[in-house]
């Protein structure tokens, strides 16, 4: 996290006054980021679950059976990785109209240069619900994973202003 803040700075710095949204994407619409509820376990036998919520606002329900790519160290999953996981959801289970889908977007951008709470380990067996967008990288032909809220086995929270309110709008999707 801290090179991709350096790496951000540093871009500014050259460039002029760039918003982060310059830097990751070429524009600010909401087609540059996928919104993730994420729940995996390993305790007594693997669990993941969750749902993707797509441009067009289409929420997309993803079960254990799925094939799935995970980020890798980075939090880094390539363009045509993502076109899997997304194929590999099974359902629409709602959908958010563009008007809201727009609002949570910039917000979720406003999120992109802060810092994590330190993890803490709360629970034992619990597994982890992440709560995440994803932000294209036109540079990378890939998306970035942006960590909102994570909670369970161990404990994490995005410090920017937007990120609770986000979370919060993200649980009442079903």
């Amino acid at each position: 996290m801290k090179n991709l803040i350096l790496g951000i700075v540093l871009l500014t710095t050259l460039s002029g006054c760039l918003r982060p949204d310059d830097i990751w994407a070429e524009n600010t619409d909401s087609s540059t980021l996928i919104f993730q509820s994420e729940y995996i376990n390993y305790a007594w036998g693997y669990n993941h679950n969750g749902w993707m919520l797509d441009n067009t606002g289409q929420v997309k329900r993803f079960q254990k059976t799925a094939k799935w790519v995970f980020p890798d160290s980075l939090g880094y999953v390539s363009a045509s990785d993502m076109q899997k996981n997304m194929a590999a959801c099974d359902s629409v289970i709602a959908q958010i109209s563009s008007n809201e889908l727009a609002l949570y977007s910039e917000k979720a951008i406003s999120c992109l240069n802060y810092n994590m709470t330190k993890p803490q380990n709360l629970m034992a067996d619990a597994g982890e619900h992440i709560y995440a967008f994803y932000i294209y990288d036109f540079g990378g032909n890939r998306y970035k994973r942006v960590i909102l809220k994570m909670r369970g086995d161990w404990s994490q929270e995005n410090l920017a202003p937007n990120a609770g309110g986000i979370v919060d709008w993200m649980m009442k999707i079903k």
